[in-house]
């Protein structure tokens, strides 16, 4: 990782870390962050503005050489095929978009799977977006748990007390998922 100046030059537009985004962070860390501080926020962003998405056609996946498919353990079952909730008229061409946005962003894939599971919206905070949210319960019903112990969150989060951070929410990760490997993979 390139390291950071302890001096920070002056916001460059770059490619994704735009003017308008900038003001975005700024809007967001006035109140939280010096100036100084806000200038080597912005100095990360332009040095690493391929690990940033600020829309969902500039997510990608993690790369398969560093982050190998997941293959997720399962029981012998029967393959599902649920019936999705109907869309509301109202809502159709919104829950489209949607989705042709998700699958020009790369989140949703081509598959001739013999898995069909339900998938519903709901109301995002703002009272006006939707949210698609996939109901995994045939898939956890069928998955094999794992029997790892879960680290000590409280030590952890002790050990970690101290140390500040900024945190934009307005930037999506840039990696948003593992692929998933094909139970039939070898």
């Amino acid at each position: 990782m390139k390291p950071l100046s302890p001096h920070p030059p002056d916001f460059i537009p770059t490619g994704r870390y735009t003017e308008e985004r900038k003001q975005i962070v700024d809007d967001l860390h006035d109140d939280f962050l010096w100036p100084e501080e806000r200038k080597l926020l912005h100095q990360l962003y332009m040095q690493h503005e391929q690990a940033f998405a600020w829309t969902d056609s500039e997510r990608g996946s993690f790369r398969e050489d560093f982050f190998p498919p997941v293959q997720i353990p399962v029981i012998p079952h029967t393959p599902w095929v649920q019936r999705n909730i109907p869309i509301p008229p109202g809502l159709y061409d919104e829950v489209c978009r949607i989705i042709r946005a998700k699958d020009e962003a790369g989140v949703y894939e081509p598959s001739n799977s013999a898995y069909r599971s339900r998938w519903f919206w709901v109301l995002k905070k703002d009272g006006k977006s939707l949210r698609i949210v996939h109901s995994l319960e045939p898939l956890n019903a069928v998955t094999i748990a794992q029997s790892g112990v879960p680290p000590f969150t409280e030590q952890i989060a002790d050990h970690f007390a101290d140390v500040r951070a900024a945190v934009s929410s307005t930037s999506m990760s840039a990696m948003t998922s593992a692929r998933l490997r094909s139970p039939r993979a070898t």
